[in-house]
């Protein structure tokens, strides 16, 4: 019997996992035969009458049973299953009732692998069609589990004219910390909360080559020594490390690293990148609040933006929080969901050819900054 023939399989073959519901005691020897599967995680208690017992005899120390059910969410829950996924020879099937919670042990073991946050793992777990979603507790328990424990964040803004928005992450264990979007005007501010914190910066980086105001990268580099700056390949701009579409910046524990999740989100400028962490996105320019940034310049094109959006931002779940650089209104954060339905330029109702006439008619004014801000960011911050 083919494996795709059992009751509610999901086959996922490059990483040796198979997701199935409630075997008959034939289907299970059937499963054994000729080593198709070295190892399996059951999710019912020991008691169900659907228990693969002689999964567990053949298996040995390769069979584990973690049973799953609404007393037992807790993230020593999630921590078991996703070790018995880290651990266990392949192939391995892993069974519950229907599958559903099956899904559960799948993602948690793909994000720590791929060091996903939250926010990109859960959009991953929707385009596979994991069913856990049909079951908003266990949706909850994913989420919660792919959330970094107490993460430190401050937002920081710039007095100083830019309207710009600085992040600080960091790790409540180690204490390490990254800066994003850093402006030179304000970096005292900046190490002085850093410092105020018990914090110790690791990286300094930025979503795109800014053309409104100098980083403060390059003083904050001559102050602390070691930190390194971070910038997008596309950028062109000297760093110490440039990213790409799908790379991950760490920080903090390894058994509890806080991720920044890559994201190429050309169109204001063609190196702007977004960071996702947890249920969060720093949009740098390329996603505002009720808005977007410019597209006139530095390679900008609204056809890359509008696609930007919708495919690397809009995708996200609804309730990931959205920070951008800049706001002129006082706001401070939006959501995906809001941004899909009231951005009035990029909100899901507008086509791509309505979002390129409303930026070829914006009639904007030539940067104020733009050209003592742009070749001092195109060499890390250093304003000579």
């Amino acid at each position: 019997m083919p494996v795709s023939s059992l009751p509610n399989v999901r086959e996922f073959s490059t990483d040796g996992v198979v997701l199935v519901g409630d075997l008959s005691q034939a289907d299970v020897q059937e499963a054994l035969s000729d080593g198709k599967f070295a190892s399996w995680i059951y999710m019912n208690p020991e008691s169900d009458a659907n228990f693969p017992l002689a999964a567990k005899s053949a298996l040995g120390e390769a069979f584990k049973q973690v049973t799953v059910e609404g007393s037992t969410l807790t993230r020593g829950l999630a921590n078991a299953l996703t070790e018995a996924m880290e651990t266990l020879p392949r192939p391995t099937m892993v069974q519950c009732s229907t599958a559903t919670r099956a899904s559960i042990a799948y993602i948690l073991y793909k994000a720590r692998e791929k060091k996903w946050p939250q926010a990109g793992a859960l959009q991953r777990a929707r385009e596979m069609g994991l069913k856990f979603f049909s079951k908003p507790p266990l949706a909850a328990f994913v989420r919660d589990s792919l959330r970094s424990d107490g993460l430190i964040f401050r937002q920081l803004f710039d007095t100083s004219g830019s309207s710009t928005y600085t992040y600080l992450l960091g790790c409540p264990i180690t204490k390490e910390a990254v800066l994003i979007d850093p402006v030179k005007e304000m970096v005292e501010r900046d190490i002085a909360v850093v410092d105020g914190l018990g914090l110790k910066l690791k990286y300094a980086i930025n979503t795109h080559c800014h053309a409104d105001h100098i980083t403060g990268t390059g003083d904050l580099k001559k102050k602390i020594p070691g930190l390194k700056s971070v910038i997008s390949k596309a950028s062109l701009a000297r760093a110490d490390m440039f990213v790409e579409h799908g790379d991950v910046i760490s920080f903090g524990a390894d058994s509890s690293s806080i991720n920044l999740e890559v994201r190429a989100t050309p169109g204001h400028t063609d190196g702007c990148v977004s960071y996702v962490c947890d249920n969060m996105v720093f949009t740098g320019d390329a996603l505002l609040i009720r808005g977007c940034g410019r597209t006139d310049f530095q390679g900008g094109s609204s056809e890359k933006l509008f696609e930007s959006v919708r495919n690397q931002l809009f995708v996200l779940p609804d309730e990931t929080l959205v920070y951008p650089a800049h706001d002129y209104q006082g706001r401070t954060m939006s959501t995906i969901a809001e941004e899909k339905a009231l951005n009035p330029r990029l909100g899901v109702a507008k086509t791509k050819e309505e979002f390129v006439e409303i930026m070829n008619n914006l009639k904007l004014d030539y940067p104020k900054q733009i050209d003592k801000a742009l070749p001092a960011n195109l060499k890390c911050g250093i304003d000579d």
